[in-house]
């Protein structure tokens, strides 16, 4: 005891004349007339915005998992058909018909990104598709124009929180301006795109070399709700896409030329926090021969999953609910590779049928997928995220489930 207070007593001494030497220096370079150089300031601490997604009721959840229930059984028929021998128009109807349950899908899951987001965090889109995508919609146009498109794009663009056709409505719009101001330029006409990253924002900037633009037409364009079509024209199509860019977070204005030749219009974006945007549908990949355990009370996913999985060569069993699933399995942890279960099921469910496992026979329970549609309720999101088993949600691309199988399947030994 006496030791500790010995300490405390010298660290508090040290302290005192540590004090008392700092403020002597301080006042002997204070009468010399030297100041201390300013301390630099705290670096400022990025953190990341929260990202809260929105809990739907009881009522709307089960309303979404009904829907994405109905959307996984078209696609999964939608996907049988793929590759059968049809007539041109059939085919062509086939594959229209798998895009729409795409675009489905996409409002589903977009619907469950809901959130109380600061900017950046809204839907994201990849600025570069869609700039290539606008462009070649006005292919023709330049080609008549004898428009010569200069595009400075710096590799790997960031992903922008704009949704993708809120992006293009806006791109094609600005586009349209500068078109109409270069029908009336004199040749060589030009166009110009640069895309360059400022902090947390893109910057788009789209130069034409048509007419310069009078003062008066400028004030038009940058006063809301004060545009005609005289004096140069575009105005409609500025305001329309000065909307577009503020109702994302952003920015759209004229660049002051001073009178020279040319508009120059500059978009601001703000990043994307939420990550990439959904990549497209790749091919399946190929795994050894399976043996897979579907449970799915749902009769027309059940079955158009089995016979999906039948066909890329793995064994299947399809069972309607977790207590037939427990009958299938006995009592030998290596009947089946792979599990794959809907959540929400009569009798005993997927999440009720994995927790039995995971304490009675914890190598089974690894070997777990979960499909659902059911991911509006927080409580879902939870058990998904913490259980630590992959998971996809319907309606699904048949590539993630395979890699989804792929992934538990490796864990058998």
């Amino acid at each position: 005891m006496g030791l500790w207070v010995a300490f405390a007593f010298g660290a508090a001494v040290g302290a005192l004349v540590g004090f008392a030497l700092g403020r002597h220096r301080g006042a002997v370079r204070s009468s010399l007339g030297v100041t201390p150089p300013p301390a630099p300031p705290p670096a400022p601490r990025l953190t990341p915005p929260e990202i809260r997604h929105v809990a739907l009721d009881e009522g709307s959840a089960n309303v979404l998992n009904a829907l994405n229930n109905r959307l996984s059984a078209i696609g999964a028929l939608a996907d049988l058909l793929h590759g059968s021998p049809l007539d041109p128009e059939r085919a062509r109807a086939l594959m229209m018909l798998h895009g729409e349950v795409r675009r489905a899908a996409e409002i589903t899951s977009h619907f469950l990104e809901l959130t109380e987001h600061p900017v950046g965090a809204a839907e994201p889109c990849d600025p570069t598709v869609v700039v290539n995508g606008v462009l070649s919609e006005r292919d023709a146009t330049f080609r008549e124009l004898a428009v010569r498109v200069i595009r400075n794009f710096p590799a790997n663009l960031p992903m922008v929180a704009c949704p993708m056709g809120q992006l293009t409505e806006m791109l094609t719009k600005l586009l349209d301006f500068s078109l109409r101001r270069l029908r009336d330029a004199p040749a060589p006409r030009e166009l110009r795109l640069d895309a360059t990253e400022t902090g947390p924002s893109l910057v788009l900037a789209l130069w034409d070399s048509g007419p310069p633009l009078p003062v008066e037409a400028e004030q038009r364009l940058v006063s809301p709700f004060r545009f005609t079509q005289t004096g140069g024209g575009g105005e409609v199509e500025f305001a329309l896409a000065r909307a577009l860019a503020q109702s994302s977070g952003g920015s759209l204005r004229l660049r002051p030329r001073g009178g020279s030749a040319g508009a120059e219009v500059v978009i601001t974006l703000p990043k994307s926090v939420l990550g990439a945007a959904p990549r497209p549908s790749t091919p399946a990949p190929s795994l050894p021969k399976l043996r897979i355990l579907v449970v799915d009370d749902d009769a027309v996913n059940r079955q158009a999953m089995e016979l999906l999985l039948k066909r890329e060569g793995h064994h299947v069993v399809a069972v309607e609910n977790g207590l037939e699933a427990i009958e299938r399995l006995g009592d030998r942890d290596t009947a089946f590779d792979a599990v794959v279960t809907d959540l929400q099921m009569p009798r005993l469910g997927g999440r009720a049928l994995y927790e039995q496992l995971v304490d009675e026979r914890p190598q089974l329970a690894k070997r777990f997928v979960f499909v659902t549609g059911d991911q509006a309720r927080e409580e879902t999101r939870q058990f998904l995220d913490s259980c630590g088993q992959p998971s996809v949600t319907k309606p699904y691309d048949l590539s993630d489930l395979i890699v989804a199988i792929g992934t538990v399947a490796r864990r058998r030994s």
